[in-house]
């Protein structure tokens, strides 16, 4: 009996312990959270006006404007004055259209290349760099390591 009263008290000393590391935990997490929280607030917030930094009699300059001297600059114009002179009669405005298209047309006429038609003797005597060349003019994608025999099929297939 005493036996089972010790493994008891170890196992009640092994889950106070437990519950010290789990409040521990939390305590840790709670303090990471705050100072991710702090963090973001940081980042996120604007920055701070220069001006909050300066002397309280630098802010009334800024608040009030000086008035600034417009007196060498011409008098304004009416607004009936300034249409009258710068919307021109429709008379006017048929004369400085031109009468010609100088557009350019989009349809240009294409002359088309005649296709070259190639017997299977004529490619057999070919080499590979020309068979190569032909294929690509024609825009048949192939194989680099490709054998005489599949280029010259390529081409036949292609006719």
């Amino acid at each position: 009996m005493e036996f089972f009263h010790g493994i008891v008290a170890l196992l009640a000393g092994i889950v106070l312990v437990l519950t010290g590391l789990v409040a521990w935990l939390y305590i840790q997490q709670s303090r990471m959270s705050q100072a991710i929280n702090a963090l973001a607030v940081a980042v996120t917030a604007p920055p701070v006006s220069f001006t909050a930094s300066l002397p309280p009699e630098l802010h009334e300059e800024e608040q009030a404007p000086a008035q600034e001297d417009y007196s060498d600059l011409p008098p304004l114009e009416s607004h009936d004055q300034v249409q009258e002179a710068h919307v021109p009669e429709m008379e006017q405005v048929g004369e400085l259209v031109p009468e010609t298209d100088d557009r350019v047309s989009v349809h240009e006429e294409v002359e088309e290349a005649p296709v070259q038609t190639m017997d299977a003797v004529d490619v057999s005597g070919k080499t590979v760099a020309e068979l190569r060349q032909l294929l690509t003019e024609r825009g048949i994608p192939f194989n680099k390591s490709d054998k005489k025999s599949t280029l010259i099929s390529l081409v036949q297939v292609a006719q």
